[in-house]
């Protein structure tokens, strides 16, 4: 993939981020808004499947291309699923961090944050779509999705904004199990990272003596 294309199709990403996060925002948007949000998303959604379309008839492999592309069909195949679309926004930053002197143990935590914040924003604007038409409903604006994606990511959960849709269960849910695995690899890495201390420091010691 060529450098423009791919520099294209991340600045598209950026473009629907915005147009995917407006309506948390605006409760109320007018027609030519809503127009130009489904104009930005339909764009988005033909480059992004294009590229996808693209990609499988150059591969030798047709088989392993699809398996090695799951997230990418789904975003494609299932409107539902259209926020995963932006993880080539994590696979950019990805590339920056590579390009930065950092240890790897400090890039992985980094990467690791970095995604746990992505995920909690996309969470709070769909829980935020979601629950603020429900009439039971408890999170009425950003601020309040906001506060239960992080609370519920960072499995912390105090209970005082909850889902009560179906469709906002199950992105409790999944943002649960995001939330104990993305946490898990923090707490993996920084053992790690202590540990190669200690070893490093016994070294030391070793040598001295």
């Amino acid at each position: 993939m060529s450098k423009f294309w791919s520099g294209t199709l991340t600045f598209l990403a950026l473009v629907f981020l915005v147009a995917f996060s407006w309506p948390a925002f605006d409760s109320t948007p007018s027609a030519n808004t809503l127009a130009i949000l489904n104009i930005v998303q339909w764009i988005s959604w033909n480059a992004f499947a294009g590229d996808l379309l693209w990609g499988f008839i150059k591969s030798g492999d047709k088989k392993k291309f699809l398996l090695s592309h799951p997230l990418e069909i789904v975003a494609v195949a299932l409107p539902m699923l259209r926020p995963l679309r932006l993880l080539r926004l994590i696979s950019f930053g990805s590339l920056v961090l590579e390009k930065v002197s950092i240890g790897k143990s400090v890039g992985i935590t980094i990467k690791v944050i970095v995604t746990t914040l992505f995920f909690g924003y996309i969470a709070a604007i769909q829980i935020t779509i979601i629950e603020r038409v429900s009439p039971s409903g408890n999170i009425k604006n950003f601020s309040d999705g906001l506060w239960w994606a992080f609370t519920t990511i960072t499995t912390v959960g105090y209970g005082d904004r909850y889902p009560t849709t179906t469709e906002g269960r199950i992105l409790a849910v999944c943002l649960m199990v995001l939330g104990i695995s993305l946490l898990g690899v923090v707490s993996a890495t920084i053992a790690a990272w202590f540990v190669r201390l200690m070893q490093n420091d016994d070294r030391s010691k070793t040598h001295t003596d």
